[in-house]
């Protein structure tokens, strides 16, 4: 997992600061929410790798068999 972190901060740091030289300032906010969604799903994904995954989560909410 910590790897996992480390690979992001340094991807999310490098090309945070290309968007910043071209002044992009509403795509640095989109990226920086999904870096967070990823990281979130991935850390929740290697804590427990035997649940159920989230699609299959998500299925069952709307109501659809897998």
């Amino acid at each position: 997992m910590f790897y996992l972190i480390l690979i992001m901060a340094v991807l999310g740091t490098f090309d945070i600061i290309q968007m910043k030289a071209k002044k992009q300032k509403k795509e640095i906010a989109v990226y920086v929410a999904f870096m967070l969604l990823v990281g979130l799903f991935g850390i929740i994904y290697y804590a427990n790798q035997d649940r159920a995954s989230f699609t299959k989560l998500l299925f069952s909410l709307l109501g659809r068999k897998v």
